[in-house]
């Protein structure tokens, strides 16, 4: 049976439990930014498009934008589904022998929808920040916003200020991702009391077909159902790493250096992206322990030398390993007494070293080093142009520990002959 959203005006659709949860956050709760995130199938394009109908029904004159990561996605999926779900509510009014038409004008040539009481939804890519100036917002949703760079979401904040309603709000709603990108630091990590999560799979979704779930099964892999059946986050198509696992590489390791055979450090160069300087022990047999990690922005060449010297100071490195680019950072380091050296940055055969040192558990990581942690897990391989297939080349973005890493490994051979220098495994 159809449900009334206001004014005698139904709804064509029953909603699934998390979904409503979505919606009672949104219109009974008043929270400000809610994430609907899930599995295929779980009818997230599907709610973001109610969230938004019911709104601009229910107060007249508001301006709402709806955006997704491309212009073609906007037009081939948000769109699409907003005109399937209007045509559906039109057909409920008319059966209800309501005198009303939904629509007042679609405008394709600038992609805005205009209500019968004055509401309006812009629809729009969001790969141009330009396209959102001077824009005054009552409501935004995103569509798959792990895709959408943090400043877009960023200017939309800024911009949610108009007053036609009694209360603003942002919908969200895709699939996860990884751990690394402003969606899961904002709702999961370390949500606010404006921010609210609903989590949901494919499980959950009672209207599927019933072999829908099953051809899932038998075709996809076990990354491929923690993302896209169970909806986890921190497993991810185009993850570079897929062998690290945070319960198998991740332990508590001893930072004094005598415990380890010989210590080595990596370093990649950043000001107004982090600078990253990890210590790493190497035992006996080949393996190596990041027990140690340094990550800050914006300081300086001489501070980053003197945290190094600190470090070298206490840890005795064989060699610092650097960013080859940060020719300052390696002159200033040599001429005060460390033994830093130029890395190797032959990026596909570094990964290569570190993928398989990984498949072989060979590489364990600190927990105190939590970035690295993040940023390893989070790697992932770029999409070409049309956001469709995986390239062959890592997304630069949250890549400063896997580079440190890499480059810390420049002169390292696991799989030579294993080594009788001192200290034991701690694996």
């Amino acid at each position: 049976m159809a449900n009334n959203i206001t004014k005698g005006i139904p709804c064509p659709r029953g909603f699934l439990p998390k979904q409503k949860e979505v919606l009672d956050a949104i219109f009974k709760k008043h929270k400000r930014y809610v994430l609907y995130s899930g599995a295929y199938g779980a009818g997230k394009t599907l709610l973001t498009t109610h969230a938004i109908i019911r709104y601009c029904i229910k107060y007249p004159g508001v301006f709402v934008f709806f955006g997704a990561q491309t212009v073609p996605l906007i037009r081939n999926t948000v769109i699409r589904t907003f005109m399937e779900e209007i045509d559906l509510y039109q057909k409920e009014i008319t059966k209800a022998d309501i005198p009303l038409q939904i629509t007042k004008k679609w405008k394709p040539s600038i992609n805005m929808f205009s209500f019968y009481n004055g509401s309006e939804v812009f629809f729009s890519g969001c790969d141009d920040p330009m396209k959102l100036k001077s824009l005054n917002l009552d409501a935004f949703a995103l569509d798959e916003p792990v895709d959408i760079d943090e400043q877009i979401f960023l200017m939309l904040q800024g911009r949610l200020r108009a007053n036609h309603a009694p209360f603003r709000f942002a919908v969200m709603a895709g699939n996860p991702s990884g751990k690394t990108n402003w969606v899961y630091r904002k709702f999961f990590d370390k949500p606010t009391k404006e921010y609210y999560a609903v989590h949901t799979t494919t499980y959950e979704n009672k209207y599927l077909p019933k072999d829908y779930i099953p051809s899932m099964e038998d075709s996809y892999d076990e990354e491929y159902k923690r993302r896209y059946l169970y909806g986890e986050w921190g497993s991810f198509e185009g993850q570079v790493y897929k062998d690290f696992y945070i319960d198998k590489h991740v332990k508590e390791l001893p930072k004094d250096p005598s415990k380890y055979s010989y210590t080595i450090a990596g370093y990649d160069d950043g000001y107004r992206n982090p600078a990253c300087f990890l210590s790493i022990g190497v035992d006996n047999d080949n393996r190596i322990y990041v027990f140690d990690e340094y990550y800050r922005k914006q300081e300086t060449t001489d501070s980053l030398v003197n945290m190094a010297l600190g470090k070298d100071k206490r840890y005795k490195f064989n060699r610092i390993y650097a960013d080859p680019s940060a020719i300052n950072y390696i002159e200033t380091g040599r001429n005060r007494g460390l033994h830093v050296y130029g890395a190797d940055n032959d990026v596909d055969a570094g990964i290569s070293k570190i993928k398989a040192m990984f498949n072989n558990d060979m590489i364990y990581i600190d927990p105190s080093c939590e970035n690295t942690i993040i940023e390893i897990e989070g790697y992932h391989y770029g999409k070409d142009r049309f956001n469709k297939n995986l390239t062959e080349k890592p997304v630069k973005k949250d890549d400063h520990a896997p580079d440190a890493l890499r480059y810390a490994l420049t002169d390292f051979n696991p799989f030579k002959q294993k080594r009788n220098l001192g200290s034991g495994s701690f694996a």
